[in-house]
C-alpha cells in the first residue's frame, strides 16, 4: 500500500512538473524586479518591454522590443510566441497582432521601437515622430531576416512600397 501511494505521488509530481507551458498566454514580467535577458538591466518601462516563449517553454524577458528582436536574431531559438506591451494601454499583447512604430523615440536600449494594438494607433503615434514608419510584426521579422530592415536607428532602411502596413 505504501509503495503504491509513493508511486502515485511520484508520478503525479512528474506529470505536474512536465506540464507544457501555455505559450498562448504572455509570460509575466515583474517591472522593477525582472532582468532583461539581453542586457541584464532591470525591466522598468512597461511601454517598451517584451517577451517570448521558446518552444521548450522557457520565457525570455526584455526591457526593449528591439532588444528582444536582436536577442532572437543572435540566438536563433525556436519561438512559441512573441509578446509586446501596447504603448498606449501598457497591456501585454500578442506580437503577431501588433503594429510596430520605428522612430526616434527614446526607448530603454535606444532601438526606438514601440508596439500598438491597432494600425490606426500606430500611425497616430508615428505622426508624432520624424521619419517614423509602421510595420506589422510579421513584416518586421521578414524584413530583418532579408536585411531590408536594420534594428540600428542610424542605419534603418526598408523598401518604400512596404512602408504602410495599414493596407496589409
Amino acid at each position: 500500500m505504501k509503495k503504491q501511494l509513493l508511486l502515485f505521488l511520484i508520478s503525479t509530481l512528474l506529470i505536474a512538473c512536465s506540464a507544457a507551458v501555455d505559450t498562448s498566454v504572455a509570460p509575466e514580467i515583474r517591472h522593477g524586479e525582472d532582468v532583461c535577458e539581453r542586457c541584464g538591466m532591470i525591466i522598468s518601462d512597461d511601454r517598451f518591454s517584451a517577451a517570448y516563449w521558446t518552444t521548450d517553454g522557457e520565457a525570455r524577458l526584455f526591457d526593449d522590443i528591439g532588444g528582444m528582436l536582436a536577442y532572437h536574431a543572435e540566438h536563433g531559438e525556436a519561438v512559441g510566441s512573441f509578446w509586446v506591451h501596447d504603448f498606449e494601454s501598457r497591456e501585454m499583447i500578442s506580437a503577431e497582432n501588433a503594429h510596430l512604430v520605428f522612430s526616434d523615440m527614446q526607448t530603454p536600449m535606444g532601438f526606438g521601437i514601440a508596439a500598438c494594438a491597432t494600425a490606426a494607433e500606430a500611425h497616430a503615434l508615428a505622426t508624432q515622430h520624424d521619419n517614423a514608419m509602421v510595420l506589422s510584426f510579421k513584416d518586421t521579422l521578414s524584413q530583418l531576416a532579408s536585411g531590408d530592415l536594420s534594428l540600428d536607428p542610424e542605419h534603418r532602411h526598408k523598401q518604400d512600397d512596404h512602408q504602410d502596413d495599414a493596407h496589409n
